[in-house]
């Protein structure tokens, strides 16, 4: 399994760079099966969803200490750069997953060092779930005052082709791509006044004025357009412009799919992040943020997307009374065009 591998070289590397690799860390399992959502008889098999992780991840004092892990956690903090103490920190997580007949796998790997002036993170990522796979490794200066972190540095990251799909190098006429996967058009008439199945040019007499039968000849071109049928024989559009619209997206889809390159890219990205926590035990609040202004390709088809890349995090919580508290929390990342976001809030009431 792919994933054991990079488990296993994760640590051993943590391993002989550090003492006490697994001191303090915890070791989880769960699995959980269920009905799935049915809708119009479908006969679904059962959603599941089977997990296993290492963790050894410092928590922050606002958070909950005494728990059980079961692999469903999402805690924000974890995404952060900078943890809740200096030293090792890591992450293996790995999920197999059914839901609504749908199988796909979700795994996170991460390994981070910190102290005082320097904070490096390598990460692998695949998540079959949003189609995002990538490895990253991050390595930063570290400016430290109080509970302000400011960093600068650099990452280099590997992942398969984004931004580049098959399609924007193909280069005969679209329609061309449509007899490739099995669609078949037919020219007819736009006009077909005369009712003979042919696209004929004649003239036509324009009357004006029906008492005095005054009018003039104009000549006139039936046109055509083209009636189009699936691979099965079945009518699917009575025009391009019917076609282009609603089948031909599909088509550029899949012949993107079929034809995906495989190599893996590449490039080096200019990295600032920032950290702030604040509070105390009434209140607190913790926001991050990492910024990729700029991103250099190391490979001929490296990511070349228009929009900044970025990863934000904020929670905010708050303890109203003795028994009452309040928290919000979420956080947003845009990474080689994918938007990827989530938003909690809640009330607790202690007892």
């Amino acid at each position: 399994m792919y994933y054991v591998g990079i488990i296993q070289t994760m640590v051993l590397a943590g391993s002989l760079c550090f003492g006490n690799f697994f001191s303090n860390s915890t070791f989880y399992g769960s699995a959980t099966l269920s009905t799935p959502y049915v809708n119009n008889a479908l006969d679904l098999d059962d959603d599941y969803k089977y997990t296993f992780g290492l963790r050894k991840i410092a928590l922050f004092p606002y958070q909950e200490r005494d728990r059980f892990y079961n692999g469903t956690e999402e805690e924000l903090t974890d995404k952060a750069i900078i943890g809740a103490v200096d030293g090792i920190e890591y992450l293996f997580s790995y999920s197999s997953v059914r839901n609504q007949g749908h199988k796909y796998d979700d795994g996170e790997l991460w390994l981070k060092w910190s102290n005082d002036w320097f904070v490096t993170k390598t990460k692998y990522v695949n998540k079959g779930s949003r189609d995002l796979e990538f490895f990253d490794l991050d390595t930063r200066f570290r400016i430290k005052s109080n509970k302000v972190d400011f960093t600068v540095g650099g990452t280099v990251r590997a992942h398969p082709i984004y931004g580049h799909f098959a399609y924007d190098d193909y280069v005969d006429p679209w329609w061309f791509l449509a007899y490739d996967y099995g669609y078949s058009d037919y020219l007819v008439p736009t006009f077909d006044l005369n009712d003979n199945g042919e696209i004929d040019s004649y003239y036509i007499w324009i009357e004006i004025d029906e008492y005095t039968e005054e009018g003039y000849w104009v000549y006139f071109t039936e046109g055509s357009s083209y009636y189009w049928e699936d691979p099965n024989g079945d009518a699917v559009a009575y025009s391009d412009a019917e076609f282009h619209q609603y089948h031909l997206p599909n088509i550029i889809d899949q012949y993107n799919e079929d034809n995906k390159i495989k190599d893996w890219q590449s490039e080096l990205s200019l990295v600032i992040g920032l950290d702030i926590l604040l509070g105390g035990d009434k209140f607190y609040t913790h926001t991050w943020v990492n910024l990729f202004p700029k991103s250099f390709g190391l490979t001929d088809k490296a990511y070349e997307g228009d929009e900044m890349q970025y990863d934000i995090g904020l929670i905010i919580g708050a303890n109203l009374s003795e028994h009452i508290g309040v928290f919000i929390e979420g956080n947003k990342l845009n990474y080689y065009g994918r938007d990827e976001y989530n938003l909690n809030t809640g009330v607790n009431w202690r007892f």
